[in-house]
């Protein structure tokens, strides 16, 4: 995956967006230094992985009701957050954690 500065990505914003309206899928990486902070990506890319991530929890969800239990409605918001892409797999798993350590 290329990286680009910021200054470039901002330069390079209206050709970036052109090349994902002609389909191009490959991601872009954004940083300080080249060092890759953040991707940009077509919308269709993220809505494929934020519609993954759904049918993951569906998924763990039947699963769970097929053993006889059920995840708490915070469990579920949690999990939410990160199917939208809202937070990181490792932190959604932080959070999960800490409510049934609490417990």
């Amino acid at each position: 995956m290329d990286t680009l500065s910021v200054r470039e990505a901002r330069e390079q914003l209206s050709a970036l967006l052109a090349r994902f309206r002609r389909g191009d899928l490959r991601p872009v990486g954004v940083g300080s230094h080249r060092k890759t902070e953040a991707v940009m990506v077509p919308v269709e890319v993220f809505e494929e992985l934020t519609a993954e991530r759904s049918r993951s929890l569906a998924q763990a969800a039947a699963s769970v009701r097929a053993e006889g239990g059920s995840a708490s409605p915070a469990a579920e918001a949690i999990m939410g957050q990160w199917a939208r892409g809202e937070i990181s797999t490792v932190r959604m798993r932080e959070l999960v954690r800490g409510l049934h350590s609490a417990a």
